[in-house]
């Protein structure tokens, strides 16, 4: 073994040894002569993790433990007879929490039973205490704090009095009171949210349900799609990206969001026997008759697909192979050699052009709410080489013609690179979803901040 090897091997036992359970007993007992017992019930605790049921540890840990319990209950018995009740239920806690701990390694600590009895009297007075801070905070409406006192109620008794019900009014009514002042205003969306955080704390609270449905139904959007505009080329990207958009808005998050029945839009046109081509005020009457606050219209601006030529560029390369020699000794043997060769690198590229705008129009004001021209593009290209070269023996030249030994795996990449373009069917439809997850979600976050 190496001499760095040894060195790291003893620092590692060195270090065990250390940490080890006869370690920490020895510097538990030291620790605890020297009068300290929480620090040296520590080491034992740590002594007992390491190697449970060791017995000098659990000696030690039952003895300077104990100590600590003692100093605890002391603490405890003091604060009582000050009045400190508050301040005693702590301590009992902090007290029953550290017994729990050692009893974890199999070390019983002891606490007096007339301190848990002492104990079981504070709680009982400073529920009743508790109880009648927590209504009094109630009707004076300072409702956190009365959720602080009713959390601390359960802490010490789930089952005490009406606090659990009473910490529901103290979490539920702020909202409920501000989803009301917000449906006063048509703020619709701020009082949905209120009620519905009401609703999380009792799901039968006061009318929280129906005051939300009713902010939903008062101000939820409708929206009526028409017909988006293009050249007649492009009508089928027209009718693929309106129903994208279509599609998208119908499974939406946002419960403020609606749409107009295509078929009822339809059969209210026919009846009217308006036209939809282009956004001329009949329309927003039609929008009117369908219940719909605005119309979304579209307009396909530019959609181009550009192949580029296949380029095909002869390039210098090397093969690789063996040749025999004789060495001094007159003996043959093989060695590598490279023989310059060429081969074809080819490249093309396709790129796929979409420019689309959106707009919404109130059915009541006739006003554009909203639009939005945006541009997307797909685009791919394909660079691969052929070779008469048996793949795997085909090296590039550098610059400075000399043989690229370290090219091998760029050669072997080439000759194996995909050789057609993506079908530009396949990159329309990438297109498509692209033009119509980005324009839902421009209507969307518009609309997020225009519904209130």
């Amino acid at each position: 073994m190496r001499p760095s090897l040894i060195l790291l091997a003893v620092a590692a036992l060195t270090l065990t040894a250390c940490n080890g359970p006869k370690a920490l007993t020895k510097r538990g007992l030291e620790l605890q002569y020297a009068g300290m017992s929480r620090q040296a019930a520590e080491m034992y605790y740590q002594a007992l993790r390491r190697k449970p049921g060791h017995v000098e540890a659990m000696v030690g840990l039952k003895s300077a433990g104990q100590g600590v319990i003692d100093q605890w209950v002391g603490d405890f018995q003091k604060a009582s007879l000050d009045g400190r009740r508050a301040d005693a239920l702590g301590l009992y806690d902090d007290m029953t929490a550290y017994r729990d701990r050692m009893t974890k390694v199999n070390v019983d600590l002891l606490i007096p039973a007339s301190v848990a009895a002492d104990y079981e009297d504070h709680v009982d007075e400073h529920l009743i205490e508790l109880d009648e801070q927590g209504h009094a905070q109630l009707e004076a409406e300072d409702f956190d704090a009365a959720a602080e006192t009713f959390r601390e109620i359960i802490r010490l008794d789930a089952e005490y009095g009406d606090a659990q019900a009473l910490l529901v009014v103290a979490m539920a009514e702020p909202a409920y009171r501000l989803g009301v002042d917000r449906l006063g205003e048509e703020a619709y969306r701020a009082a949905h949210d209120a009620f519905a955080r009401a609703l999380q704390h009792d799901a039968a609270y006061k009318d929280a349900r129906a005051l939300l449905d009713q902010a939903l139904a008062e101000g939820r959007f409708n929206l009526a799609i028409t017909d988006f505009e293009s050249r007649p080329r492009d009508a089928d990207i027209a009718l693929e990206l309106r129903s994208g958009v279509q599609n998208a808005l119908i499974q939406t998050t946002d419960p403020f969001i609606g749409l107009v029945d295509r078929t009822q839009r339809d059969e209210i046109i026919a009846e009217q026997q308006l036209s939809l081509s282009g956004m001329a005020d009949e329309q927003v009457q039609v929008g009117e008759l369908a219940g719909a606050k605005a119309m979304l219209t579209g307009a396909i601006l530019m959609y181009s697909v550009e192949t580029g030529t296949p380029m095909t560029t002869t390039r210098p390369g090397f093969r690789k192979y063996f040749r025999e020699v004789k060495d001094d000794e007159g003996k043959t043997k093989k060695v590598v050699a490279f023989a310059p060769v060429q081969y074809q690198l080819h490249t093309q590229s396709r790129d796929v052009i979409l420019k689309y705008e959106l707009k919404l129009i109130s059915t009541e004001t006739s006003q554009v709410l909203f639009s939005k021209v945006d541009e997307v593009r797909s685009s791919d290209e394909i660079e691969f080489a052929t070779s008469q070269v048996e793949p795997g023996l085909l090296f590039p030249a550098r610059s400075s013609g000399e043989v690229n030994r370290s090219g091998k795996s760029q050669m072997s990449r080439l000759l194996n690179a995909r050789r057609e373009l993506m079908p530009g069917s396949s990159m329309r439809n990438q297109l498509l979803q692209e033009a119509s997850t980005r324009g839902t979600r421009q209507v969307e976050d518009f609309l997020s901040d225009h519904i209130r």
